[in-house]
This record gives structure tokens, C-alpha cells and sequence, in this order.
């Protein structure tokens, strides 16, 4: 009798489906690249990943968030609501706390952002990238503390994690060759590409202000001012290249001034001194983003790090012609669809700049290829990745 109990208690568990928690507590009310990133995510899971395993999502309590909620609305999610902030040791001792309190609830964890709980073994982490190595932006006076607390994060995501996701092979490359992972450390990281159709406008999205294109004929660039993406590089180069270019062509810019410097705002002025050449617009509606790259003739972005580089796709679905960093992942995400430039060379950007004004051809080509290369990314793939990925991560570690 007691045999046959065994027995039935062995198959009921093999039948049983996997529990997977995938973590939701770093999406926030307000627009970010992050809580992009996991939405669409989790949105385009395919049917058959709900047929094999147990699906629940970790969100805090009270975000307000449309795509969110449509999602908890779905019903497709068993959701389990908590309150952790979504960075800093604070995150980790409210982690600690829940997975104490949970652990049995769930087989595995997967981390949808660089916050992999210190707490958690043999999980799913995703790594979006190490910009945090190489550029900061905090004051001097946390920098080296909170510089130290992140790389303790990712660090203890390459050792404890089961799988590791990485979203370009660049990010890959730069966690293998920063943290000298061995061969068998290696074969953890598993690159899954981001998509692009969270850029497709619908009705909803309201209507466009109008803009009526009086920037002339523009370079079009969306970011932030944040040190690795280069605005003083950017500003530099177009300073030079205003020597040569007519005199309808400006420097549109949307997003934050807030971390332009003294140095960056004295050439903005010197470069506008006569006429208004560098425009930064603030932040804007969906809407009128996408307004501005109708009206745009090319799309720049200079960033000297970055782990995947949506706006590259941003510039392919809008059918403008790139113009791009060849630095970490940007040159393996545009492929042949860009004319690439060295980010630390202003001189180098300004040529660039002025070859793609002076050969007209090139704005057709460069579209046609753009076209091509997005077919090569989409939401679907990447959730269907993941999925695979979750099967070969039991097939490889188990429930232990």
C-alpha cells in the first residue's frame, strides 16, 4: 500500500503543472522602457505556455497603469499582489520577506528586470544591460555605494540563477568578459531580442498635436540627456556640422534637460546665437512622437552604451533613415540598416551627419533595409523564446 502511494504521489507530481512567478513589482505608473519591456512581454505569451505551466504575476498593489490592468483583467495570470519597492535594498528585504512567507507557492522566480532578488536560488534572471559599469549619473557622493550595490545584483545573478536572459548578444559578451565567467557560467546566458509593437498607434492613443513642421528639415532624436547617451557628443558634432549644412536643417530633440551640464547648454546657446537650430521639445504625447518622426528626415542616436536600443527599432518602424553608434549592441541590432559613427569622435558624428544631407539615395536605401531588418524582431518571438527557455530551464535544473 505504502509502494503504491509512492507511486501515485511520483506520477501526481510529474503530471502536475510548473508554478512560474514572473515578477511585475518593477512596472510603474509612469512610461518607462522597463515597465515596456515587461508588459509587452507577459502580453504576448503564447496559449500553449498556460496549457504547461502555472502562470502567476507578482504586482505591487495601487499601480496605476492601463496595460497592467488589462492584463490582471485577462484572467489568463493567477495574480498574487504585494508591496516591494521596485529597486534598492529595500527591494531585497522586501523580497527576503515574501519568499520566506511564499517559497512553496511557486517552483520558480523569473526576474523581468536587472533586480534578481539576493534570496533567490535556481531562478530565471534577466540582465538588460551594465550601463551602471561605465556611466552614472548619480552625485560623486553615491556613486561608488550604489555603483557597488547593483554589481553585488547582477553578480549574484550570474551564480544563483538557473537561466539567465540577456536582450542582445552584446550584453552577453560584456557579462561574460566584466565578471570572467567561465565556460559552464556561460552557457546560462541566453539571448531573446526585444520587439516593437507597443510602437503601434491606435485610436485610443488620442489625437496629435499639431505640429505644422515648422522645424524645417530635421535630425530627430528621442532620449533622455543621461551621460551614456551622449547629448554632449551630439551637441559637438552638430556644431560642426552646421558649417556645412544649409541652413534649414535643426536639431530636434525630445525628452528631459535635466542632466545637461553648464558646458552642453553654453553650446546650445552658441550654436542657436543667430537662429534656433537645436530645439528640445520635453516630453510628448505617443501621438506627437510619432508626428515627429513623420516629419523628420533622418533619425540619430549617438548612445555610447546600451543593452538592446528600442529607438533603433523606433526609426525602423517609422521608416526613417538611422544614423547610429557602432558601439555594444546598437550595430548588431541595426545590421546593415544604419550609417554608423564613432560616438566618441564628434568630428566622426559630423561627417556622418553631412554625408547622409549630401547623398540624397541614401534615405530610400537606408528605409527599404530598415524595413527588412524589423521583420527580424517582434514581442511574439520574444515571449515565445521565453517560453522555450522555461522548458529547457526544467529540463535542466529541476525543481531543486
Amino acid at each position: 500500500m505504502d509502494n503504491r502511494k509512492a507511486e501515485f504521489i511520483k506520477n501526481a507530481k510529474f503530471i502536475m503543472k510548473k508554478r512560474i512567478l514572473v515578477d511585475a513589482t518593477t512596472v510603474t505608473s509612469v512610461t518607462d522602457g522597463l515597465s515596456q519591456y515587461i508588459i509587452n512581454l507577459i502580453k504576448n505569451f503564447p496559449k500553449e505556455a498556460f496549457e504547461i505551466f502555472e502562470l502567476s504575476l507578482l504586482v505591487n498593489k495601487g499601480i496605476e497603469r492601463k496595460e497592467l490592468q488589462q492584463l490582471i483583467d485577462s484572467k489568463k495570470f493567477k495574480i498574487v499582489e504585494t508591496n516591494i519597492a521596485p529597486i534598492g535594498p529595500r527591494r531585497d528585504i522586501g523580497m527576503y520577506q515574501f519568499y520566506r512567507k511564499n517559497k512553496n507557492t511557486f517552483d520558480v522566480f523569473h526576474s523581468t528586470s536587472n533586480q534578481y532578488p539576493l534570496c533567490i536560488k535556481n531562478g530565471i534572471a534577466t540582465i538588460h544591460d551594465i550601463t551602471f559599469k561605465f556611466y552614472f549619473d548619480k552625485p560623486w557622493w553615491t556613486f561608488k555605494l550604489a555603483q557597488r550595490y547593483l554589481n553585488l545584483i547582477i553578480a549574484n545573478s550570474l551564480k544563483n540563477a538557473g537561466s539567465v536572459i540577456s536582450v542582445s548578444d552584446a550584453t552577453k559578451n560584456m557579462l561574460i568578459d566584466v565578471y570572467n565567467l567561465t565556460a559552464n557560467e556561460s552557457k546560462k546566458i541566453e539571448t531573446i531580442y526585444e520587439g516593437w509593437e507597443h510602437l503601434i498607434i491606435t485610436e485610443t492613443d488620442g489625437d496629435s498635436t499639431d505640429i505644422n513642421n515648422n522645424y524645417g528639415r530635421y535630425l530627430f532624436y528621442v532620449g533622455t540627456t543621461r551621460k551614456h547617451k551622449n547629448m554632449k557628443k551630439l551637441l559637438s558634432a552638430f556644431s560642426i556640422a552646421i558649417e556645412t549644412l544649409p541652413k534649414d536643417i535643426n536639431l530636434v530633440l525630445t525628452g528631459s534637460e535635466t542632466y545637461l551640464d553648464d558646458d552642453d547648454r553654453s553650446n546650445i546657446n552658441l550654436i542657436n546665437k543667430n537662429s534656433k537650430r537645436v530645439i528640445f521639445t520635453g516630453y510628448v504625447s505617443k501621438t506627437v512622437l510619432n508626428t515627429l518622426f513623420k516629419n523628420a528626415s533622418v533619425f540619430i542616436f549617438p548612445s555610447l552604451c546600451e543593452g538592446f536600443g528600442i529607438p533603433v527599432l523606433e526609426s525602423f518602424y517609422f521608416d526613417k533613415p538611422l544614423l547610429c553608434s557602432q558601439t555594444t549592441s546598437l550595430p548588431e541590432i541595426a545590421g546593415n540598416a544604419a550609417l554608423l559613427f564613432d560616438p566618441e569622435n564628434p568630428k566622426d558624428i559630423a561627417e556622418k551627419i553631412i554625408y547622409f544631407y549630401t547623398h540624397p539615395e541614401l534615405t530610400a536605401s537606408l528605409i527599404l533595409k530598415g524595413r527588412e531588418r524589423l521583420k527580424q524582431f517582434s514581442w511574439k518571438k520574444a515571449a515565445n523564446e521565453t517560453f522555450q527557455l522555461y522548458k529547457r530551464h526544467f529540463e535542466k535544473t529541476g525543481n531543486n
